[in-house]
């Protein structure tokens, strides 16, 4: 390594300028869809292809609302205006528009009091693909012509929301590279006390970081799915992962040099030692994210692929572009302290006292730390995930303020409506046998409380609005039979609408009435052969099967996340003991730092939860992160002379460690606490519960609570017997 470093310095080199000359010439690619990020297997996307089969104009994966507002009430130029825009924007969804030009839809699209209306887009392509946000686009610049004076216009629903929510994600993957670099570069000075110590890290892991979005754009254009929110999680892990690394490499390499001021021959001394224990780290976080790749939810399934990719380009730059920068430094990555530097307050004091205490009272320690981290952990089964996408939406953007004047001049589920699809036998129907069933059923859903209106194929004007109507029903019936029976398949289909805000727990609990009494209704009558299907679309119908299929990746995660990162450590430790009681204090970390979270975040701040990808993304990171500092006190405990005593080994290993591993966990805080630069909620949550689990694992687990158990327990003896080859070099 020593002697190489000139050609692991150019190599990088020429791999970030082709990656710079490929960037810059690459043109942009097309706009692609997802269509689903559920599998298919699921309800929600049954209910959707029966809805492409049986109301092709109806069946809309996304939707765009313009909505008008005026305070005095809207005027016939208003409306005419409306009118333009649909007439205008049909052929951008291939006329999949609702408009209150259509006087059966006017009392769903005009509020009550003549002050706000709707004009709604329906979508075939889903609310967060490119598609779906050049329609928008395409639709607000529509929106922005010839508009009336003093008429409020604003774009909401589901694809402008995915519009403002793309913005935001954009804005919050630049604030959070730049919170990141700045939060390493101050860290990284204070430690090393130097101007340029901090640039070995900050220029190889930098160099990783954009060849990491390179190869996340060509991994696009291959096909992958790559979203910003990759993106961001890909800087502040190689970031924090790799500079942790680098820091371990450099502290052996000062270790050397104190010893043989030979800078080859401590350069690759210093691999040859730490190499085994970054090795194991990298592996245990690679192999940790990758099993995400297990789960049925794409955004997290992509994360899996793509996060464990780019990672290994830190586990190079750490080998290798790091250790040639440090090499060609020479003496000045230590300038001007110098190598024989005086011992900072910390290795002369704090160490050294909490190294003597853990060791003198190891039984203590260990007994009250856990029963300390048990308490903490136990409080996080009261923790609830939130599903509320709607909070994501970014304040101050259209869509946000769109949704707001909807919410207050219509009921609660106007935008958002749930649509309860009916698929009957292939037999004949008669109409009369049609009308009977939709009333009952129209009927019976109505009177459920919390249901704000129903509208069906007897009531195509609604439960509540067909009483007014009177004689007008019939003539309507014939007129809107194509809205509530299919004309394509024999599926009888129903619009509820709900009196609560569509992602939250009382929606979902209402819908999953509506679905049991659809199914106890259909159950009674006799149509047909009596074989029914009972499908439900819609936002809480699809929240609904996402909570179903997160709470099933949850636990396939949990197992095999769990599996792989004890097989790693076993692997490394050759210990099972060792090895269960690594996994049980990070386990119990995940708890304790998702109830800090749920603390904070609902009984400080009076959020509503939180959100349903935080604690899946959490346990992977903090299971497999946890092990990095663990495995690093065991390999400089393991490199300790064999005949020492074991409190005075671990005391050693205590306090060499201290500092550096210490500075690698604040370095790993501060990069994912500044998630919370970012301004998405799901980021501020993420950001912060990682950074409480890293903080908990740096100085409590590692310094406390593992060397306590190794002395308690015995385990050093053991892990010399079984030579702990990887991770520990030839005692000195």
């Amino acid at each position: 390594m020593g002697r190489r470093a000139w050609v692991f310095i150019l190599l990088w080199a020429v791999l970030v300028l082709a990656g710079a000359v490929w960037s810059y010439r690459a043109k942009p690619i097309p706009p692609r869809d997802v269509e689903s990020f559920l599998p298919p297997y699921v309800t929600h996307n049954q209910a959707r292809e029966l809805m492409v089969k049986a109301f092709p104009k109806l069946a809309a994966r996304s939707q765009i609302a313009v909505i008008a507002y005026r305070p005095e009430g809207l005027t016939p130029e208003d409306f005419n205006w409306l009118d333009r825009i649909a007439r205008e924007g049909a052929p951008l969804v291939e006329g999949r528009v609702l408009s209150p030009a259509a006087f059966f839809l006017k009392p769903r699209l005009v509020s009550p009091e003549g002050q706000a209306a709707l004009v709604v887009f329906n979508l075939s392509s889903n609310f967060l693909s490119n598609i779906s946000k050049e329609t928008v686009e395409q639709v607000e610049e529509l929106a922005q012509q010839d508009r009336p004076s003093g008429l409020t216009v604003e774009i909401t629903g589901t694809a402008a929301a995915g519009r403002d929510y793309g913005r935001a994600s954009e804005a919050a993957l630049h604030n959070t590279t730049w919170v990141t670099i700045a939060a390493v570069l101050i860290i990284l000075v204070v430690v090393y006390r130097s101007p340029f110590g901090p640039l070995v890290p900050l220029v190889s892991i930098g160099a990783s970081v954009f060849l990491a979005f390179v190869l996340l754009a060509l991994l696009e254009r291959a096909g992958w799915m790559v979203s910003n929110l990759e993106r961001i999680f890909a800087v502040v892990l190689l970031f924090g992962a790799g500079v942790d690394y680098t820091l371990f490499w450099i502290s052996a390499y000062g270790e050397e040099l104190r010893e043989l001021p030979e800078y080859e021959t401590a350069c690759t001394t210093a691999t040859r030692q730490t190499a085994p224990a970054i090795l194991a780290s990298a592996a245990t976080t690679i192999c940790g994210l990758t099993t995400l790749m297990a789960t049925n939810l794409v955004p997290t399934q992509n994360a899996g692929k793509l996060l464990g990719v780019v990672l290994v380009l830190a586990l190079l730059a750490s080998l290798t572009l790091s250790p040639s920068l440090a090499r060609q430094m020479g003496r000045w990555l230590f300038w001007p302290r110098g190598i024989n530097a005086r011992p900072t307050y910390g290795q002369r004091v704090i160490w050294p006292r909490l190294a003597s205490w853990v060791t003198q009272y190891p039984r203590s320690v260990l007994g009250l730390g856990l029963l300390l981290l048990t308490a903490m952990a136990s409080s996080t089964f009261l923790t609830k995930p939130r599903y509320d996408a709607l909070n994501e939406m970014p304040p101050g953007s259209s869509s946000d303020r769109g949704y707001q004047i909807a919410t207050r001049y219509f009921s609660k589920g106007q935008l958002y409506a749930t649509t309860l699809l009916v698929e009957f036998p292939a037999s004949p129907i008669s109409m009369e046998e049609l009308e009977r069933l939709s009333r009952s059923l129209a009927e019976g859903i109505a009177a459920l409380p919390g249901v704000d209106e129903v509208y069906s194929l007897d009531h195509p004007l609604g439960q509540r609005s067909s009483e007014v109507l009177g004689s007008m029903t019939g003539p309507l019936q014939m007129l809107t039979r194509g809205l509530y029976w299919s004309d394509h398949a024999p599926v009888m289909r129903f619009e509820i609408l709900i009196d609560h805000l569509p992602f939250t727990p009382e929606a979902m609990s209402l819908i999953e009435q509506v679905e049991q009494l659809a199914r106890q209704q259909t159950a009674k009558e006799e149509v047909g052969d009596n074989q029914f299907r009972i499908l439900l679309g819609g936002p809480t119908p699809y929240v609904l099967s996402v909570r179903e299929v997160v709470n099933r990746d949850q636990v396939r995660v949990m197992i095999l996340a769990t599996t792989v990162i004890a097989l790693i450590v076993f692997l490394m430790v050759r210990d099972l003991p060792l090895t269960l009681f690594m996994m049980l204090a990070t386990w119990m970390t995940f708890g304790a730092c998702l109830a800090l979270s749920e603390f904070f975040f609902v009984r400080v701040l009076g959020e509503g939860g939180l959100d349903y990808k935080v604690r899946i993304i959490v346990f992977v990171i903090v299971v497999a992160v946890g092990q990095d500092y663990n495995l690093f006190l065991l390999s400089r405990l393991m490199q300790e002379p064999a005949e020492l005593e074991d409190r005075e080994a671990a005391q050693r290993a205590i306090i060499r460690t201290g500092s550096v591993i210490s500075s690698c966990g604040l370095i790993m805080a501060a990069t994912l606490g500044s998630l919370g630069a970012g301004g998405l909620t799901l980021l501020r949550q993420v950001g912060f519960t990682l950074a409480a689990g890293v903080l908990i694992d740096t100085f409590f687990v590692r310094p406390l609570l593992v060397p306590s158990f190794v002395l308690v327990a015995r385990r050093r003896r053991v892990l010399t017997k079984k030579r702990f080859h990887l991770l520990s070099s030839k005692g000195r």
